[in-house]
């Protein structure tokens, strides 16, 4: 059986999500489109270096509703890695092992980023960092930061649910990384990112799904998106809520109209065969 977040962390989870609907309104977290790490949603030509992580960055901040935002990025290594970043845009703690992303502020026109150079390699857990870091550059812009810099943390991982980077932030929270050493060998590693839990995460995104009212072929072509654990909470979360219940939880007035499918229409025989 699959476990779901406790009742309080629910209510916590869903207090965090219906007061950033309130906040910045309903439209972006029923319409915004889920990203997939697809050519679709990043036809950006990707090179691991500073003018990649800059297209991405931009694309991240478009999506979010921040297009008149420039970038400013600072690729760092472990020596200059930034643990933490104060709420005036400075760095409060540095060590030599931290954060693989940052976010420093917005100064002027531009947003300031840093990405730490051994994560170029790992392009799932990049966008995903990127995702989180543009949450943070949304929070600052509608000033919806909270000082207590562990709970923005957090609230930060609920803020990629609502703007759409749900899939990219959930999928990267837990998972198994795989690399190869050439003659050596492959070896493998257990990857955790973020700061809410996997199961959280893929609690917040079944919820979003659940309020969108997509049909059932489309939330298992959503879920298979994700790891095979948090795809678990995922569908299991949406067996088990009611959507009418969790509209109200979250604030709505009424239950929203279902919104149209955003799986590909030319899906090809064999996956329309078995509802792939």
């Amino acid at each position: 059986m699959v476990a779901l977040p406790a009742p309080l962390e629910r209510e916590w989870l869903w207090a965090a999500l219906g007061t950033l609907i309130e906040r910045r309104g309903e439209a972006t977290f029923l319409d915004a489109p889920l990203l997939l790490p697809t050519d679709a949603f990043f036809p950006d030509r990707w090179s691991p270096d500073e003018r990649g992580v800059s297209a991405l960055a931009r694309r991240l901040l478009d999506y979010a509703g921040l297009p008149h935002l420039e970038v400013r990025l600072e690729l760092f290594t472990n020596e200059t890695e930034v643990h933490e970043v104060g709420l005036d845009g400075n760095a409060a703690k540095l060590s030599h092992a931290g954060a693989s992303a940052w976010f420093a502020g917005i100064s002027g026109n531009a947003c300031r980023f840093g990405v730490e150079t051994s994560k170029l390699d790992d392009a799932l857990g990049l966008v995903a960092a990127m995702a989180h870091e543009v949450g943070h550059a949304f929070r600052r812009s509608h000033r919806l930061e909270d000082r207590d810099h562990d709970l923005e943390e957090k609230l930060t991982d609920v803020t990629t649910i609502y703007l759409g980077f749900g899939v990219l932030t959930t999928a990267a929270a837990q998972r198994f990384v795989t690399k190869s050493h050439g003659n050596l060998g492959n070896s493998w590693s257990h990857a955790r990112q973020g700061y809410l839990s996997a199961q959280e995460m893929a609690f917040l995104l079944a919820t979003q799904l659940a309020v969108r009212g997509y049909d059932p072929a489309t939330t298992k072509w959503l879920t298979k998106q994700l790891p095979a654990n948090q795809a678990a909470v995922a569908r299991a979360t949406l067996d088990e809520l009611d959507r009418a219940w969790v509209a109200d939880a979250l604030g709505f007035e009424a239950v929203p109209e279902p919104r149209a499918s955003p799986r590909p229409a030319n899906r090809s025989l064999w996956s329309q065969l078995f509802g792939g």
